[in-house]
């Protein structure tokens, strides 16, 4: 008897998330190093946003200065940060620039408008703010978010969300594949960063 109880309630909290899901939209694209992956097409944005999820031992108020300055380098494709107004910590405009990938991508470039939010912070591109660098292509869209929620004193919940389209000619599979292969790497590199003990000045060791 409590065996089915049992059994009962893991179905129903399983198809409880499956509605959850179904609801917002969002698939299950595996988990990778502890990350959980999920996805969904946004046809407003014509692009794919895509969701990654940890835990990490960490309070917020640790994370959310790291993930929130661009000019911390947590992604190792990126090759130059340059804040154009504003302030690191509270809305700034930065401008960016991405290594070429697979020897047949060109490199990019975008000026995002990052905003403070409740738990963590959010942001956009900025059209037209500054030309694309000799030899980029300026991204069309860059958008997403860092929320660091608690759970306990020294532990978090950290969700990384993105939507990218990264202009050019660079098939849909290809940047797909990217963008859930990417965000997994950009928190480890975090995580690693938090507990560095080469952390200077609250500055993360380069990402490789």
């Amino acid at each position: 008897m409590i065996a089915a109880r049992l059994s009962m309630l893991l179905l129903f909290a399983s198809m409880s998330i499956d509605a959850a899901q179904t609801d917002q939209g969002w698939t299950g694209a595996g988990i990778k190093n502890g990350v959980t992956l999920t996805f969904r097409d946004d046809p407003q944005l014509n692009a794919r946003q895509v969701r990654a999820v940890a835990e990490l031992p960490h309070a917020p108020d640790r994370i959310i200065p790291v993930v929130c300055d661009f000019t911390q380098i947590l992604d190792p494709d990126t090759r130059e940060t340059r804040v154009l107004s504003g302030e690191i910590g509270g809305g700034y405009e930065i401008y960016l620039r991405y290594a070429p990938r697979y020897l047949v991508v060109s490199a990019r470039d975008v000026v995002l408008d990052v905003r403070p939010e409740a738990n963590g912070c959010a942001w956009s591109e900025v059209a037209d703010r500054v030309p694309p660098s000799s030899g980029a292509v300026r991204m069309p869209l860059l958008r997403g978010s860092w929320t660091v929620e608690p759970i306990e004193t020294s532990r978090s919940r950290v969700t990384y969300q993105i939507a990218v389209r990264p202009g050019g000619s660079i098939p849909g599979w290809m940047v797909r594949r990217g963008a859930v292969s990417a965000l997994p790497e950009v928190i480890g590199h975090l995580a690693r960063c938090l507990s560095s003990p080469e952390r200077r000045n609250g500055r993360c060791p380069k990402a490789s």
